[in-house]
Order: C-alpha cells, then structure tokens, then sequence
C-alpha cells in the first residue's frame, strides 16, 4: 500500500507541474494578493488533502490551523467524474442541497496563500481574465475550464475509493479518528469517459494524451 500511495502522490505532483506549464497559455489577470476566489467551497480528493497535511504539520507556525478547522462545511451533491458519468448518460445532475460557503479560507494570511505550494487543485484551477473584485465575477476561456475538469477528473480518478469533499472536511478526516466526518463526504470514482466537446479534444488532444499516459502509469 505505502508504495502505491508513493506512486499517487508522483503522478499528483507531476500534473500539477504540467498544469502549471500548460496554464502558461492562457491570460489571466490573477495577481498575488488577490483572494476573491479563495472561500471555504474548496473540494479535493484525500490525496491532495495528505499532501497539504504533511506540509502543515512540518510548519510550526501553521499547525495550529489543524485544530480550528471548520467543521458541516457543505460538500457537493456529486464529485465530478459523477457529475461526468450523468452529463455522459443523459441524466439529470445531482442537485445542490447545501448553500456554498464564500467565507475566506482558514490558510489566508494578508491575502495571500500560506499553503500555495501544495494547495488543491481546485484552487491551482481559479484563473480569471478580468478582475474578479472589479466585476463582481470570474471571467474564464472556455477552454481553460474544460482543461481544468479533465484534470480534475483524472485527479478523482488516481484516488478512486478514498474520501472527497470539502478541503475542511477532508483535513478534519486526516487530523485524527476523533475528527472523521464520513457523512459528509463522498466517494472519489473512476472515469466514466472525459467531459469534453469534440471540437476542444482536438484542440487539447496533446494534454489529454499525457494526462492519459500518467493515470496508467501509477
């Protein structure tokens, strides 16, 4: 087990690398200091949550945070490879029962990010072209939005079987047996096939390719 855990965390690691690279190609008008995204309605797979508890608990300054960690923060209806699974079948999605939660997330310092090299990859995928604070709304190239649910369904796919819900309830879950909120997660699953339109496969068919090649490979 601990080396197939190993080979996750690799494969993790390597497509937040190659997003980052491939995010490289779009405009955006994020800058650092501007947190508009960064609420409490982040959702990651325990995988991304182990990589952000072992950065955690190596800052002594950060620790803390462990302890006062939000607790009933709402978690989607669906994760998004049963969201795909639904869209790809022709059925109705999952409705939300649970208002988002746009409270600021518990890691902001100054407006900045005091996790930034390990946050989620929810987070990695917030890119705006306009000011959001200006506009009162994101603005983002439909592409970069397909992208970045691909990612993220290959993502769920490498911790399939394991807790996925909301980036505090996930945390909660790792901080010990006493914090475990099995009720309100869900289960990360497989790739029922990629929610993606034709016309924009070809165009990110080289991505698609390589983010294939590293889900096989772990």
């Amino acid at each position: 087990m601990p080396e197939r855990l190993t080979s996750r965390r690799k494969a993790l690691v390597k497509i937040y690398g190659l997003f980052e690279k491939w995010a490289k190609d779009f405009d955006f008008a994020c800058e650092k200091g501007c947190a508009t995204c960064c609420t409490q309605s982040v959702t990651m797979t325990t995988l991304e949550g182990k990589l952000i508890h072992a950065y955690i608990k190596s800052d002594p300054e950060l620790l803390p945070l462990l302890d006062h960690l939000p607790e009933n923060s709402p978690t989607p209806a669906a994760t998004t490879n049963r969201f795909a699974l639904a869209c790809l079948q022709g059925e109705e999605t999952p409705e939300e029962d649970q208002p988002w939660n746009l409270n600021p997330c518990i890691f902001l310092r100054d407006n900045c990010c005091t996790i930034y090299p390990v946050r989620s990859f929810m987070c990695r995928s917030f890119g705006s072209r306009v000011p959001c604070h200006l506009t009162g709304s994101a603005e983002v190239d439909p592409l970069f939005l397909t992208l970045n649910t691909v990612i993220m369904q290959c993502i769920e796919h490498l911790d399939q079987g394991r807790p996925w819900g909301n980036m505090n309830t996930i945390l909660r879950s790792l901080a010990g047996p006493g914090n475990k909120e099995s009720k309100s997660t869900l289960t990360a699953e497989p790739i029922p096939g990629l929610l993606i339109p034709p016309d924009e496969a070809e165009k990110l068919g080289a991505q698609l390719n390589i983010l294939m090649g590293i889900i096989r490979k772990r």
